[in-house]
């Protein structure tokens, strides 16, 4: 019980200050849509399933409950759910929490959790913002050593000449070369970055969300789409999506209609789409919107076009029109006369 208490509190010690990027490389915020940051002490998280944020458990302690995403929006977490506070706890330094949102975030696609190990020598990208920023940074960084099964701890290093951390960034991504989540920054060991292994805490992540990971929104879509999505589900899950709108789903190219999905595993929907709005539902409460706010204008008017005025043989309403019953009779009128006078 001692050991347990000097780890729990060394790794306290070790991840009591956030750290941030300074001097990475900057990159367009509307590239990494999942990446958010919170608004006091900046840590920094990454978008679930919709409604989810995967951060470091430490940025949970007294921390205001809103973040802001890659497009401003400021939304309200309603929950925050540490690992040590889950049945997956056994004194362990797994420094991993899920917020759980008041609202879906929007984003346009999904950044994967991986799950298979990670060897020494791999190279990763630490995602975060520079400090006090609202610029997402990235530092590229190597593994320096291979965990085994039971080790929670990945250790890296930056590689030469490509920035440094300092206060800001626990909770950053560490994403592979595939653009999948490996590892969550955890804080700094002498020489060394830690990041708590995705696989470690992966029971703890499928038992809290159990639901899809997939992107929330896409804009300007027109013909044909593919989009993945991620099962965070406990256990294999199927095909039950359906669509709304002007939307259809190609079931030949859609791998998620091939069989059973498992945990962890990603396949893709492939749709077509004429450029109006409409949905594709994974589940009645699951749902990406396609083109919100397009309607469909094929009957060739806009907003612009007015009404054909419609002559009525009201006395009060003619304003300038002339009954054409009237005309026929002038001009019988006048035939008859002519024809009286010679």
């Amino acid at each position: 019980m001692k050991q347990k208490k000097y780890l729990l509190m060394l790794t306290t010690l070790l991840t009591s200050q956030a750290f941030a990027i300074e001097s990475g490389q900057n990159v367009l915020n509307a590239q990494h849509q999942t990446i958010i940051q919170t608004t006091k002490n900046k840590c920094t998280g990454n978008l679930v399933a919709g409604k989810w944020v995967l951060t470091a458990q430490h940025c949970s302690a007294n921390n205001p409950t809103i973040i802001n995403t890659f497009n401003n929006q400021r939304i309200l977490v309603k929950e925050q759910i540490n690992h040590n506070n889950s049945p997956y706890y056994y004194g362990d330094t797994i420094d991993i929490a899920l917020w759980k949102l008041d609202k879906d975030a929007q984003f346009n696609k999904i950044t994967p959790l991986s799950i298979p190990p990670i060897s020494a020598k791999q190279n990763i990208d630490l995602y975060g913002f520079a400090n006090n920023s609202d610029q997402i940074s990235k530092v590229p960084l190597i593994i320096t050593s291979q965990p085994n099964d039971n080790d929670s701890i990945v250790k890296s290093v930056v590689l030469k000449g490509n920035g440094t951390l300092v206060a800001g960034d626990s909770g950053a991504p560490y994403i592979n070369a595939n653009n999948q989540i490996v590892a969550v920054h955890q804080g700094i060991e002498g020489d060394f970055y830690r990041g708590t292994r995705i696989s470690s805490a992966q029971d703890f992540i499928l038992d809290t969300v159990d639901a899809w990971n997939y992107p929330t929104l896409l804009a300007n879509v027109k013909g044909q789409q593919v989009i993945t999505i991620q099962s965070l589900h406990k256990d294999d899950v199927i095909d039950q999506a359906y669509t709304s709108g002007n939307i259809t789903i190609n079931s030949d190219q859609s791998t998620c209609l091939k069989g059973n999905i498992s945990p962890f595993e990603t396949c893709t929907y492939v749709i077509d789409t004429d450029g109006n709005e409409g949905s594709l539902l994974l589940s009645p409460t699951e749902v990406i919107s396609i083109n919100p706010g397009i309607k469909d204008d094929s009957t060739g008017k806009d907003n612009n076009d007015k009404p054909d005025q419609i002559i009525t043989d009201n006395n009060g309403g003619g304003g300038g029109t002339f009954n054409l019953s009237a005309l026929f009779s002038l001009l019988f009128i006048v035939f008859l006369r002519r024809k009286i006078r010679y």
